[in-house]
C-alpha cells in the first residue's frame, strides 16, 4: 500500500487524474492524501469533487479556505468574482457533496507514517495534541445543525492576530484561520492575515514552519498546502509544502509519503 499527498487542486481535474495515472494509484490498496483547496478558480471543481467522493474511505481530504468558501456559498453566502463554484451549487447533487465535504477533517495524522495534514499551517505554540483539539472543534461546528452560520461567520469576521482566551467566541474562528491560512506569524503567535503574496515586512514575522522551538515538530511531520507563492518546499526541517500552483498555470504535485517523517516527489503535472 503506498500513501500519496497531493497540494491545491482547485478544480485541475484533468491534472489529478493524469497525475495518479502515472503513479498506476490503486483505490483498492492506495491512500490519497488531499492537503484542502480542492475546489475554486479551477475549470472542474464538481467533477473533482464527485471523484474523490467517489474515492471513499482511499481518499483523506482536509479542508482549506476555498472549501470553506463552498460551504459559505452552500448556506447563501455570496460569491466572490474570480469564483468557479456555479457549477457545484447548482448541480443535482449539489446536496450529498456539500454533506460529504461538511464531513471531512481540517487536520489528518498517521501515527504509523509520523506524517500530519492541514491546509495552511500550525500555531508555533500548538502540540500535536492541541492542534487536533482545536481542529476537532471547528469540525464539530460544521457537521453540527448550525454548520450555515459558521460557515458564514468565518468569512465575515477580522480574525484575530493572537489566539484568544479559552472562552472567547472568536476563538474557534482564529482556529480555522490558522489551519486554512496561516502564512506568516512571529515567535510569540502574532499572525499576520494580510500578506498573501511577497514577503512580508515585518522583521519578527517568518514562515509558520521556519521559527525555532516549534512545539508540533516533535510530534509529527506536516504536509500542507496553500502557499502557491512559495511552490514546492522540501527542504525545510519538519514540513513537506505541495502548492505548485497548478491552477495558476504551474504544477499540480504528487508525493509518496513514508514512515519516520520521509517522502519522495513522484509525479508532477502541467
Amino acid at each position: 500500500m503506498a500513501t500519496y499527498a497531493v497540494g491545491d487542486i482547485q478544480g485541475c481535474y484533468k491534472q489529478l487524474r493524469k497525475l495518479l495515472k502515472m503513479v498506476g494509484f490503486d483505490p483498492a490498496k492506495d491512500r490519497l492524501w488531499c492537503a484542502g483547496d480542492m475546489v475554486n478558480r479551477g475549470p472542474d471543481s464538481l467533477e473533482t469533487l464527485r471523484y474523490l467522493k467517489s474515492l471513499g474511505d482511499a481518499a483523506i481530504c482536509v479542508l482549506g479556505n476555498h472549501d470553506l468558501h463552498l460551504l459559505e456559498l452552500a448556506a447563501g453566502g455570496e460569491p466572490y468574482r474570480r469564483d468557479t463554484l456555479k457549477q457545484v451549487i447548482e448541480a443535482p447533487d449539489c446536496g450529498e457533496l456539500i454533506d460529504w465535504l461538511r464531513s471531512q477533517p481540517l487536520l489528518h495524522h498517521n501515527k504509523k507514517l509520523g506524517w500530519c495534514m492541514v491546509h495552511a499551517g500550525l500555531h508555533p505554540d500548538w502540540t500535536l495534541k492541541k492542534a487536533k483539539k482545536r481542529a476537532a472543534a471547528i469540525e464539530l461546528e460544521l457537521q453540527g445543525p448550525g454548520w450555515r452560520e459558521f460557515s458564514r461567520q468565518l468569512h465575515h469576521v477580522k480574525f484575530p492576530i493572537k489566539e484568544p482566551a479559552k472562552h472567547d467566541p472568536t476563538r474557534l474562528l482564529f482556529a480555522a484561520a490558522v489551519l486554512t491560512r496561516t502564512r506568516y506569524c512571529s515567535r510569540d503567535g502574532y499572525f499576520n492575515w494580510d500578506v498573501r503574496t511577497g514577503e512580508s515586512s515585518n522583521k519578527k514575522d517568518k514562515p509558520w514552519y521556519s521559527h525555532a522551538g516549534l512545539a508540533w515538530a516533535g510530534d509529527c511531520s506536516v504536509v500542507y498546502g496553500h502557499w502557491a507563492a512559495k511552490g514546492l518546499v522540501k527542504n525545510q526541517p519538519h514540513v513537506l509544502g505541495l502548492d505548485t500552483g497548478c491552477v495558476w498555470g504551474e504544477k499540480l504535485t504528487l508525493a509518496r509519503l513514508r514512515k519516520g517523517g520521509r517522502m519522495e516527489i513522484v509525479a508532477q503535472v502541467g
